[in-house]
């Protein structure tokens, strides 16, 4: 998105509670930091002063590496998973500028009720980080950045996109990390996450509708085993442990994607119901890898299964996908639709109906899937049936 009058009035008024953040309100803030780490600085990471130019002489910094910015989530930090994780993987493949937004006392409890507008503070924070480096003899233009946002952090990136100057072209690349719904579950594209925010735009989904995100925001999305369960969440020892073991695994996914040899293989599937019926047999030639070496040309919303444990990656699916059997799909289909059940507060006793969709998953075939409530929580039935539209 590009900066208007309306992003720039935006600014000046992000500031509407009382917050662990100290005043004065402006950027650089001491609470939002930025750490530099390169192959010879792993260890010893390099602090950057926007307001320096000899800040980036000083440091380690090559332009000719590839850049990437990191924006942690809630509770995160520079030293907090994953940004160790994800810094060791790129130095394992190469030599890489690995920039961590550290904004980790900002948002920690009992920081919480500051999430409504932190992470537009963050956004305008970051988009000065950005133009210090378009500006300077030694540093990069937008589009040689990729900026990783995992939780928060996804929305973040997008936000940095309201404060840069449409002069200075868009960033090249945001990868979201399963986005959180909280806070910026709205439709409202003129501060959310969206395609428009940089040249490229990739998201991975692995809690979606519990505490990350359903619904699309990028170029190509991603949905992992489903978008919502992931099989190695199985047998946590409480709902809450397992709903935050699924909105966290995407970052161990995106972090073999980073060095596996055998990928992440996904294939195009119109919606979440045909694919746990397994009606979605995409061609060879429409696979494309998810993660960090994805297509740049990707697009639509894309459908991915992984192994239980490590390694995540299963490679190329080949002629192993029609060994994925009905009842497998059937399982996940029920688990989907137990967990959306879970997440709807009832406020009323007397039968009603929660939900009703229809699904193209074929030629003149929809798939209805209508979910009622009779008594209780208990007393759920759900109703799925093919139909033609007419």
């Amino acid at each position: 998105m590009q900066e208007t009058a309306q992003a720039k009035n935006d600014s000046s008024q992000i500031y509407v509670t009382d917050s662990c953040l100290e005043k004065p309100f402006r950027c650089p803030h001491p609470k939002i930091q930025f750490y530099l780490y390169t192959r010879r600085t792993q260890d010893e990471p390099e602090y950057l002063n926007v307001l320096d130019d000899n800040s980036l002489y000083y440091t380690h910094f090559n332009p000719r590496h590839p850049t990437k910015i990191i924006i942690h989530g809630f509770g995160g930090g520079r030293n907090l998973s994953p940004s160790p994780d994800l810094r060791q993987a790129y130095f394992t493949i190469g030599d890489h500028n690995i920039i961590i937004v550290d904004y980790s006392t900002a948002v920690r409890e009992p920081c919480l009720s500051q999430m409504e507008w932190a992470p537009r503070f963050g956004g305008l924070c970051i988009s000065q980080l950005i133009k210090y480096l378009a500006r300077h003899p030694r540093g990069v233009q937008p589009i040689d950045l990729h900026l990783i946002g995992y939780s928060v952090g996804a929305h973040i990136a997008g936000l940095v996109a309201n404060y840069l100057p449409p002069e200075g072209g868009k960033m090249g690349r945001i990868t979201a990390l399963d986005p959180t719904i909280f806070f910026y579950a709205g439709s409202n594209n003129s501060k959310d996450l969206d395609p428009s925010d940089a040249n490229f735009v990739d998201v991975l989904h692995t809690g979606a509708g519990i505490l990350g995100q359903w619904h699309t925001s990028g170029h190509a999305d991603f949905y992992v085993n489903g978008g919502t369960r992931q099989p190695a969440c199985v047998g946590s020892p409480t709902l809450f442990q397992t709903l935050a073991c699924d909105h966290t695994k995407v970052t161990p996914y995106f972090i073999e994607s980073i060095t596996t040899k055998k990928g992440f293989y996904a294939g195009p599937c119109p919606n979440l119901f045909t694919y746990l019926i397994g009606w979605c047999e995409p061609k060879d030639s429409e696979y494309v890898i998810m993660g960090e070496h994805v297509s740049h040309k990707a697009r639509g919303t894309y459908y991915v299964t992984t192994n239980a444990k490590p390694p995540y990656a299963r490679g190329f699916p080949g002629k192993a996908r029609s060994a994925v059997g009905w009842q497998v799909h059937m399982n996940m289909m029920r688990f989907a639709c137990a967990k959306l059940l879970n997440s709807i507060e009832l406020s009323v006793q007397s039968p009603m109906k929660l939900m009703s969709s229809s699904y193209p998953i074929a030629e003149d075939i929809y798939l209805s899937l209508t979910i009622y409530r009779r008594h209780s929580i208990q007393q759920m039935s759900v109703v799925v049936d093919a139909h033609s539209p007419h």
